[in-house]
């Protein structure tokens, strides 16, 4: 089978300066309409923006802006942006629409308000829970500012925002140290990842190519002009407003394109069932995915859940709850901490070089290109533990607790921001369960204060959903850098402020909107049953202390087991075809959302490469990106319809 391979991965330079003014206020522009759109639309109930790695809310705003910059460009406006300023506000786009819906807003603000809201004599959380919260972490409720939060705000009844300055300045320190330590983590692993295994980054290859200058044959500008574009942009946006007429007349068949027209099909009895939707979004990104990488994801599907069957007929699992799926999960767990590490081992060489660099000044290692020098990486990294580990420690956590979670928290941000840059979905995640309770699983809650419980509820604000807080954002963005010409300083002040900036929009968003609405009415934006379920298990744990898991630690090694003898084939024998970074997002529902478009463009990318090579490879791409931005389009109409005609009670044409 021929080999794709995609020039966009080979460095570029760019004469020009890439972090100018104009850039960075159009970053600040594309941050503040993307979390717009993105919170309009789940107001409306209507079309989810903010589940990808690349957010729909983003993707059309970045779309808008790349072709009102052609029109400049032909009008050699001054305002017209280079690519390489492009790249820049897109980079800062990806930090800060990461926050909304879905993100850390949707779950801090109710782990803030939620203990001593959601407390009653049945679940025991004032006898059990509230001695252990310091003051400084959630809102007390003394003065009805949580009740508020939830409940609503009487018409012109003034927010409480005094109640949250104190615990949204130390949340917000927190995660202002994790974007740090992330950020060092990612510029140390950056020349590892872009140059020297050359990993895809799908996402980005697409946003590199629409950026390209009109002088660049690959350039969106270009290619709005070619057949291949054009149809694939009719058809992405027929795929939505076919549905949308049926809004109005709901005998007309709907087609199976949105998650309002889709449906589940069981295909053997005991596996997890999966979503049939034709879905625009992931079929246009997977097709600059790897064949491999396409073909592990669903082959790890088929055998999990021909393992989860036949342990849920065994009875094997039935101890960790939840029977096959829970044991699968475990052992997709596992194989993610193991690729991880087997990752790290892979780059050793270039590790050494790194601590060269940073300790001994090595002259023959070059870190010119990167967004800090190797030596602020891993002196930065090194404080920002320090810090984070300070904060947990203050918060309640225990040192032998605070180890544990502090490796699998470095995990995740490594191995979600790998698996998207090697993978290229536009959505991936892992077991929040697994994470979140990893160091009690391991220890056993008989050998675990209760402070150190009543913490693991207040993590799910940074893990619920486990989309690797920053991690795949920052890596994404240091590509887009890969390349370019920047002042060190220029850089680092725009990811600064696209940080900053995306935190507060998004966290002062949701708490207007909370109080203005009712956190309770606003669904998915606050999130009140995965924060309850999350300070319970503390409670249940405190009640009835458990030994080590030893059943969901053995699933978890037979996981990192299987990558061991998968990478040892793939390594030994060049014609091995299934690495094993599908088997890490197995046992999720993300998993069965992703596998039926996946599997289409599986066979479709293999034919073409089979039968037409690389050449026809590379004539299709303007098809699929066309497919997404007339789709990005439609989408943006539905939530339009919605505002208009259903105000309130909206349609959900993009979720997944």
């Amino acid at each position: 089978m021929a080999q794709e391979r995609h020039p966009s991965v080979e460095p570029t330079r760019f004469v020009r300066e890439a972090v100018t003014l104009k850039s960075i206020l159009v970053g600040i522009v594309v941050i503040l309409l993307s979390d717009a759109y993105i919170t309009w639309g789940m107001l409306h109930l209507a079309s989810r923006m903010n589940k990808s790695y690349l957010p729909m809310g983003l993707f059309f705003v970045y779309v808008v802006l790349v072709l009102a910059n052609i029109a400049f460009d032909r009008a050699k406006s001054r305002w017209a942006l280079s690519q390489a300023e492009l790249q820049v506000a897109l980079g800062m786009g990806l930090i800060g629409a990461f926050f909304p819906f879905f993100g850390l807003a949707s779950f801090l603000p109710t782990v803030i308000a939620a203990p001593f809201y959601l407390d009653t004599p049945e679940n025991g959380w004032r006898e059990l829970l509230h001695e252990h919260i310091p003051r400084w972490i959630v809102l007390h409720n003394e003065d009805g500012a949580a009740t508020l939060f939830y409940e609503g705000l009487a018409p012109h009844q003034p927010i409480p925002w005094g109640a949250w300055v104190v615990p949204i300045f130390w949340w917000g320190s927190l995660i202002f140290a994790i974007g740090w330590l992330t950020l060092c983590i990612m510029v140390i692993l950056r020349k590892q990842w872009v140059e020297n295994e050359r990993l895809e980054y799908p996402l980005m290859n697409v946003s590199i190519k629409m950026a390209a200058g009109s002088d660049d044959a690959e350039g969106m500008a270009h290619m709005i002009r070619q057949r291949g574009f054009k149809i694939g942009c009719f058809l992405g946006a027929i795929a939505v407003l076919w549905n949308i007429v049926t809004f109005f007349y709901p005998l007309i068949p709907r087609l199976p394109t949105t998650p309002n027209a889709a449906s589940w099909l069981r295909w053997m009895d005991g596996a997890p069932t999966f979503w049939v939707q034709i879905s625009i979004y992931i079929i246009g990104f997977a097709y600059f995915a790897r064949v491999e990488a396409l073909f592990s994801f669903w082959v790890f599907f088929v055998l999990t859940g021909i393992e989860m069957s036949v342990f849920d007929r065994l009875g094997v699992g039935s101890s960790v709850g939840q029977g096959g799926l829970e044991a699968v999960r475990s052992q997709s767990f596992g194989a993610f901490v193991m690729i991880v590490l087997v990752s790290l081992w892979m780059s050793r060489g270039h590790l050494k070089a790194v601590f060269r660099k940073a300790f001994k000044g090595d002259a023959e290692v070059d870190d010119s290109r990167e967004v800090l020098s190797y030596r602020t990486a891993v002196f930065g990294l090194g404080i920002g533990l320090l810090f984070v580990g300070g904060w947990l420690h203050l918060a309640g956590m225990e040192l032998k607790v605070l180890v544990l979670y502090m490796f699998f928290a470095v995990a995740a941000y490594i191995g979600l921001s790998r698996i998207v840059a090697e993978m290229g979905l536009p959505y991936a995640n892992i077991s929040d369960t697994a994470l979140n309770f990893a160091p009690i699983y391991i220890l056993g809650s008989r050998a675990i204060s209760a402070p150190s419980m009543v913490s693991q509820g207040f993590i799910y604000a940074l893990f619920a959903t486990t989309r690797g807080f920053l991690g795949p954002p920052l890596a994404q963005a240091l590509k887009l850098t890969s390349g370019l010409k920047f002042r060190r300083n220029r850089l680092i002040g725009a990811i600064a402020i696209a940080l900053v900036l995306g935190f507060f929009v998004s966290i002062g968003d949701t708490v207007y909107t909370a109080y203005r609405h009712g956190g309770y009415n606003l669904g998915g934006l606050t999130r009140v049953a995965g924060v309850r379920n999350n300070y319970q298990k503390a409670v249940t744990w405190i009640r009835n202390p458990q030994p080590p898991d030893w059943d969901r630690l053995t699933f978890a090694g037979s996981g990192m087991a299987i990558v061991l003898l998968l990478t040892f084939l793939r390594y030994n024998f060049i014609w091995w075809p299934l690495p094993a970074v599908g088997l890490a997002l197995q046992g999720m529902y993300m998993a069965r959302r992703l596998v039926f478009p996946v599997f289409m463009v599986w066979v479709y990318k293999s034919l073409i490469l089979k039968f037409g090579g690389v050449a026809m490879y590379r004539r299709g791409q303007p098809f699929f990106i066309g497919l997404m931005v007339g789709y990005a389009f439609a989408v943006f109409f539905s939530t339009l319809i919605d505002h208009l005609f259903f105000y309130g009670h909206g349609h959900v044409v993009h979720d997944f």
